[in-house]
Formats: structure tokens, C-alpha cells, sequence
């Protein structure tokens, strides 16, 4: 267990809740952790804690990764819930990834709960928000593992698989699983589970429109090349998470796809390379899209070699804005090369 006094914390505010009305949220979209994470806890909040009636709702669209684990863990997604009594959050580092309901979290007259993985979680809820949160975890499904254990609790097939699901996602296909995670993995695993059928289940086919995306991306990149880094910048309508993804199988140490929101706002992925993260000591999360974010009117978070922010901007600035807080950071004026 990463953080056992998280845990039990976790376990004593949960313990409020029994006989409560409670809505789980994902972030907008959902992804494999945060759905696989609501579909667990909603288990233990029903079967441990005593919780009446449990909801389990996605902000804006659910993404096509998650639209498959709906169906296939048979979770049946709920809006604009009646006379809800608290609200947990899983999975947003800040409560504008909450879409329509950024107001009900944010007003301070409900009892909202977030747990969380991401860098700076806890600042950028309202101080009324129980945020549970540490960067320790790789996963928030690893969290919701670790309260099972602590309570004893026994997993079934279905429990397991959940958990995997979740595990493979936010460690990049187990890239950068540690000890710990890898140990959960070998532990899951012996509960039965046939590990190519259950992560079939996220290898979606890339429609065409990803794909266009994504050679979009990379016929219009910038490079810049900070000595032996190699940053790469470039503006796509959408898929802006996975045309940066695919930029670093590319080659690229850092790459920042942005898109415009709407005519005064921007959206922006980055993705890192591990071994830049490590060499540089830039969090992508802490001191680009977190600061960058509220210094334009908007917000940032994520991971340290992971992150996405929404400002208002326009793709040049922010771009030029991006530049030069790398110069400052490494210290470097970079070569720009021909894409």
C-alpha cells in the first residue's frame, strides 16, 4: 500500500455517507481510470459503506475507450440526478474538467469529495471540497485498490478486471508501471484474468478522422531544438491528446498540440518523454499547463510527463508564450528547424 494514512482517512470520510444519495463523476469524456475507478467504488460504496443509491455520470461525451468499457462492465451512465447528497469526483485535477457540472461542485452548497493522482489537485478545488489526492499513486483505480485492501475486501473476476483496465491505461500499456503497481498487476492477474482478451477491450481501431488528425499534426509542426531536446509544436481542431502522443513516437522529447476551443480560447496537450522529464526536472503538469493556464484566464493539470490546459488565447500566443518559458527553463535559445 502507497499511502496507508490516505487511505484510512479516505475510509473514515466514506463512512459518512452511509444511507446517503451519491453521484460519482468522471472528468469530461472519461477515460479508462476514471470510469474503471466510478465502476468499483460505486461497488464498495454500496457493499461496504451502506450507500442507498449510487450514480455514476460523464461529463460532456463519454470517449470512444470509455463508451467501450460502458458496455462492457454494463454501467449505466445517469444525468442531472434528483436530490443527490454528495458528489465524488475521481480523476480531475481541477473542477472545470467537470463541464455542466463545474457549477454544482463549485458553489460550495453540496458535500463533494474528489479523489485524485494529479499534481496540485488540492488547490484548485473550492476549501468546502474533501480532496483526497497524492502523486504517489499512478492511477486513481490503484487508489480504489488500495481502500479494497485496506477493508479486506475480496475481489471478483470482474473487480480485477476493472482495476487491470485501469492500471494498463494510466501507465502507458505498463511502460512505466513501477515495483508497486507491477506487484498489483501479478496480483490481479492470478484472479483469472486472460490478459489479451481483457486489454482488447482498449485497443480501439483509430477512426479516420484520428488518423487525418494526427497527419495533420505532423505536416504542420514546429521544431525546435534545445541542444539534445527536441520540442515540437503544432495546432490541430481535435484529437489534440493523441496527435502529441503520436508526436513522441515520432521522435519528439516534448510535443504540444494546440487547438482552438472557440474564437478567444485554446486548448493544449503535451506529452514528454520520460527520459526529458527526468534530465530537465519539468513537471508538464506544475510549471507549464497549471501556471501557463491561470496566467491566461483558464486552467492546467494532469501528470508530470502528461498534462492539458484551456486558456484564453490564441494559438500564436500561446505558442510563442510555450517557447519562451522553455528558454527560461532550460536555459537554452533554440534552433528552429524545418518540419
Amino acid at each position: 500500500m502507497r499511502d496507508e494514512i490516505l487511505i484510512s482517512l479516505l475510509d473514515r470520510e466514506l463512512n459518512q455517507l452511509s444511507r446517503h444519495k451519491v453521484f460519482i463523476l468522471t472528468h469530461s469524456g472519461g477515460d479508462p481510470d476514471s470510469i474503471c475507478s466510478a465502476y468499483f467504488l460505486r461497488k464498495l460504496l454500496k457493499e461496504i459503506y451502506n450507500v442507498g443509491n449510487v450514480w455514476i455520470g460523464v461529463p460532456g461525451s463519454p470517449t470512444a475507450h470509455v463508451k467501450a468499457l460502458i458496455e462492457y462492465f454494463g454501467i449505466g451512465l445517469a444525468q442531472n440526478v434528483e436530490g443527490v447528497d454528495a458528489y465524488i469526483v475521481v480523476d480531475a485535477g481541477s473542477p472545470e474538467q467537470l463541464d455542466e457540472y463545474f457549477e454544482v461542485i463549485s458553489r460550495g452548497d453540496k458535500y463533494v469529495i474528489v479523489i485524485d493522482h494529479h499534481s496540485d489537485t488540492v488547490n484548485r478545488y473550492s476549501p468546502n471540497v474533501k480532496v483526497y489526492s497524492s502523486e504517489r499513486y499512478q492511477s486513481v483505480t490503484e487508489v480504489i485498490y488500495d481502500l479494497a485492501e485496506y477493508l479486506g475486501y475480496q475481489l471478483e473476476l470482474r473487480d480485477a478486471e476493472a482495476i487491470l483496465i485501469g492500471l494498463y491505461y494510466d501507465t502507458v500499456r505498463f511502460s512505466i508501471a513501477d515495483l508497486d503497481t507491477s506487484s498489483k498487476i501479478c496480483r490481479l492477474i492470478s484472479k483469472g484474468i486472460i490478459l489479451n482478451s481483457i486489454l482488447a477491450k482498449l485497443e480501439q481501431t483509430v477512426d479516420t478522422s484520428e488518423r487525418i488528425a494526427r497527419l495533420k499534426g505532423a505536416s504542420r509542426m514546429k521544431i525546435y531544438r534545445f541542444r539534445d531536446w527536441l520540442v515540437v509544436i503544432t495546432n490541430v481542431g481535435k484529437f489534440q491528446s493523441s496527435v502529441a502522443r503520436s508526436l513522441i513516437n515520432l521522435g519528439a522529447h516534448l510535443a504540444i498540440a494546440i487547438g482552438e476551443v472557440d474564437k478567444s480560447r485554446v486548448a493544449a496537450s503535451m506529452r514528454a518523454s520520460q527520459d526529458f522529464i527526468e534530465q530537465t526536472k519539468i513537471n508538464l503538469s506544475i510549471d507549464l499547463a497549471g501556471r501557463i493556464g491561470v496566467k491566461f484566464g483558464g486552467y492546467g493539470g494532469g501528470h508530470a510527463s502528461a498534462a492539458h490546459l484551456e486558456c484564453n488565447a490564441s494559438i500564436e500566443e500561446l505558442a510563442e508564450y510555450l517557447v519562451d518559458e522553455l528558454k527560461n527553463r532550460l536555459g537554452i535559445n533554440p534552433e528552429v528547424l524545418e518540419a
